[in-house]
């Protein structure tokens, strides 16, 4: 649920525009076809779906990788660098997504590939499970064990982060 309310928490973007009425209404539609076609048994497997995609399996662990402290290493976010990714959409590259938000997700590993100097120092969570194992079992690691943040240091959520280009597609061939 704290996820399902981040939209109104932050300023910096408005929460209409005309995507946001774009997307809204070709989900609209597409539950009505699911409906109409599969039958409302579909549409509770889609929500229990989502349920179960955050739930107690190592896939579920990326939700605390990315902004839970646990460790001593003064880092707000943490990468998993695993094979996981291959499932999850590269997920893991938490680090790198924040150095450059703009980066789709297919692109981030070369972006560690590029800059190994920049990411090899920086801690990292070498498996999902154990993670979630220390998560449910360490008592120093709970829900309040979150980095949140009252300062963006006054730069917009918006505000463009542009990668190399040249240098991503230099990396590819």
């Amino acid at each position: 649920m704290f996820q399902a309310f981040r939209p109104w928490r932050i300023r910096e973007v408005p929460l209409w525009d005309r995507w946001t009425v774009a997307n809204l209404v070709v989900q609209v539609v597409f539950d009505a076809l699911v409906w109409i076609v599969l039958g409302p048994k579909a549409l509770v497997y889609f929500v229990l779906s989502l349920f179960f995609s955050i739930g107690l399996h190592p896939l579920g662990a990326r939700w605390i990788q990315r902004h839970y402290l646990t460790a001593d290493h003064g880092q707000e976010t943490f990468s998993y660098y695993g094979p996981l990714n291959t499932f999850a959409f590269n997920v893991g590259y938490h680090n790198e997504h924040h150095d450059f938000p703009s980066v789709p997700w297919n692109k981030l590993p070369r972006i560690r590939a590029i800059a190994p100097e920049m990411y090899a120092s920086l801690a990292s969570h070498p498996s999902w499970a154990r993670l979630l194992w220390r998560f449910l079992f360490d008592r120093e690691l709970t829900l309040f064990s979150r980095m949140v943040r009252d300062n963006r240091n006054r730069v917009g959520l918006d505000d463009p982060v542009k990668p190399d280009v040249e240098a991503l597609r230099g990396a590819a061939s």
